[in-house]
């Protein structure tokens, strides 16, 4: 039985990376005479660090991953079960203690069972597929929103990301690396989430 797999790495935010286009809008567009000013405030995050230290995207990985293993041993439980009746029809078959009709009834049963766990197997994977897109689109939107409202409540122009598979950024000078700054006001958001909505089920 082929094996279901997805990786739930750091795709979120090479995500955000890519789209995060600024805003044609008055308020954020920066004039020439401001750059020539040197007025502009640029800073960049570590991507592979935030997405290791950030609670919501450890937190979702691992329950992903969990339902990837469930999913997996499930079409591995039926798959050997499988492979243990084929083998049982097989010696039966060598010493032909199966008649005609037995054996044509038992090779049917088997190929459609062998049809069933591959569909099962094609269902699990299709679902895993669309909850992997709309974790990764839900934790995309999380960033991109949650940098938005840093950027302009710390007064930056340009939040800039630097990652060992982004080359957005080639340099950056430590002291523009806002990384810590974000790690901490995401998860200090996230644990408020968390508390509030604990509240909420208790009602």
């Amino acid at each position: 039985m082929k094996k279901i797999l997805f990786v739930f790495a750091a795709a979120a935010m090479m995500v955000a990376c890519g789209n995060n286009e600024a805003e044609n809008t008055a308020e954020e567009t920066t004039t020439q005479q401001e750059v020539k000013n040197g007025e502009l405030k640029i800073a960049f995050v570590l991507i592979d660090t935030l997405t290791s230290q950030y609670e919501l995207y450890k937190e979702a990985s691992d329950a992903f991953q969990k339902k990837q293993a469930n999913a997996e041993a499930t079409i591995n439980a039926k798959g050997k079960s499988f492979a243990t009746q084929v083998q049982d029809f097989q010696r039966k078959v060598q010493n032909n203690q199966l008649t005609q009709q037995q054996f044509e009834s038992e090779q049917a049963r088997l190929q459609k069972l062998q049809q069933d766990i591959e569909a099962l197997q094609q269902r699990l994977s299709v679902s895993l597929q669309e909850e992997y897109a709309k974790e990764l689109q839900s934790l995309t939107d999380t960033i991109q929103n949650f940098m938005k409202s840093y950027a302009k409540e710390k007064g930056y122009d340009f939040i800039l990301c630097k990652s060992s598979g982004i080359d957005n950024v080639l340099y950056g000078n430590p002291k523009y690396d806002i990384t810590n700054a974000v790690v901490k006001a995401l998860n200090k958001r996230y644990a408020q989430q968390k508390k509030e909505e604990e509240k909420e089920e208790k009602k």
